[in-house]
């Protein structure tokens, strides 16, 4: 259950960078790139850290996936 947690907490700092991605996008001329190149770029990070994060617990038995 604790796996569970923290795996929605990671996919909620993900949409969390990416309003603030969004954020800095619809400032417009006066919003500041960096920022906005950065939030993004760190969410593309985390994916990948859950990405791999998930394929490493399902190898090891931590995490079961089920069959659809």
């Amino acid at each position: 259950m604790a796996i569970k947690i923290v795996i929605l907490l990671a996919l909620g700092l993900v949409v969390w960078q990416l309003a603030s991605a969004l954020k800095a996008l619809s400032r417009g001329a006066e919003g500041d790139p960096q920022r906005m190149l950065q939030a993004l770029k760190m969410r593309v990070v985390w994916s990948i850290v859950i990405v791999a994060s998930l394929f490493v617990l399902g190898a090891f038995g931590v995490i079961d996936p089920h069959g659809l």
